[in-house]
């Protein structure tokens, strides 16, 4: 397991409370738009948005509301304006020829620009577009073990051009597996480490469980999208406030800013607060400063379109526009993709 890398330019500048202030001014949507993916015999959640082509797109993963005999799969949206949104079929599915990811397959699109205005537009590594997905052999809701996978495609739209890596890429039984993560790998999100920060060329950040039941932020690094190595012993992101009411830390998303910080969208859940979105700032990818005032997303007992959870973040900046996408559940059962705007 590699150290940090603690040599690089960025190492010692600190994120100051005036540049966490102006990060959290800029993520600021205060229109709530409602569902722009629902359906009425699937959850809808962890959504991809990104420009491909000229056009807008979202990578999502659904489940039939009967979780007991269904597991994770993943789908594609299409708009023309990233306001309303049309489904337009699965891209990857269940197969029960395969092993370890033959029942659950959620996928979240990987190497978009994180560049804030960039619209989180898709690149390609080897000619070939990339997703990483939740992975497992299990029928149910996040059933425990979960590893992690991998997809390539020529086309990203084309469910038929996407092929499948013959092993996980992580799994919690990995020799290099911190203490926190011997339970389930969860959500990833994968960037091109363009100054290598890391000494790498991809980083990819996740959460991860433990037997505790406490989700954490973890990194990894490669420099081919398929063989990742963990780097660093610790958590890049946990819950510094040491709270016990809180314990998942969790769905990382990243943009940049043009001074060079990053911006980690994330989720937080405690039992005071219940699931939000928050962030964390960084100039170097290893060090963060987590934001720890008014959350960029929280459900509320007032609105019964998300009176139970707000959170797992995607968010697209486009054209001067802020566009946060999220997962809203609410107390009659409902568990969809949800969009609030700046505007």
């Amino acid at each position: 397991m590699e150290e940090f890398n603690y040599q690089n330019q960025y190492a010692d500048r600190t994120v100051t409370p005036e540049r966490m202030r102006e990060v959290r001014a800029m993520l600021d949507t205060p229109v709530l738009r409602g569902p722009v993916m629902e359906f009425d015999d699937r959850f809808t959640d962890c959504p991809s948005v990104f420009r491909y082509r000229g056009g807008w797109y979202m990578i999502f993963i659904a489940i039939s509301k009967d979780t007991r005999v269904s597991g994770y799969e993943t789908h594609l949206a299409v708009s023309d304006d990233l306001l309303r949104w049309r489904y337009a079929g699965p891209l990857l599915c269940r197969d029960p020829g395969r092993e370890w990811d033959s029942k659950q397959i959620a996928g979240y699109a990987a190497l978009y620009d994180p560049a804030v205005g960039g619209g989180c537009a898709l690149s390609t590594y080897g000619g070939r577009y990339w997703m990483t997905y939740l992975a497992g052999a299990s029928d149910g809701y996040e059933p425990d073990p979960l590893l992690m996978g991998i997809a390539s495609a020529r086309d990203p739209l084309d469910p038929q051009s996407y092929i499948r890596e013959d092993k996980p890429i992580l799994t919690p039984a990995d020799p290099d597996a911190r203490f926190f993560e011997t339970r389930t790998l969860y959500k990833s999100t994968v960037i091109r480490d363009e100054e290598r920060l890391t000494g790498h060329d991809f980083v990819m950040c996740y959460n991860a469980k433990a037997y505790d039941g406490h989700e954490r932020i973890y990194t990894a690094v490669s420099d081919d999208m398929v063989r990742w190595t963990r780097y660093g012993r610790y958590p890049i992101v946990d819950d510094i406030t040491g709270d016990p009411d809180c314990y998942i830390t969790a769905d990382p998303m990243i943009l940049r800013e043009r001074d060079g910080l990053y911006i980690m969208n994330i989720m937080k859940f405690n039992r005071s607060r219940s699931a939000f979105d928050t962030f964390a700032c960084s100039y170097d990818l290893i060090h963060w400063t987590e934001w720890l005032g008014t959350p960029t997303m929280a459900p509320s007992a007032d609105d019964p379109n998300q009176d139970v959870y707000a959170h797992k973040p995607w968010i697209v900046t486009w054209e001067g526009h802020v566009y946060h996408f999220y997962c809203a559940c609410t107390k009659d059962n409902r568990r969809y993709i949800a969009l609030a705007t700046d505007f």
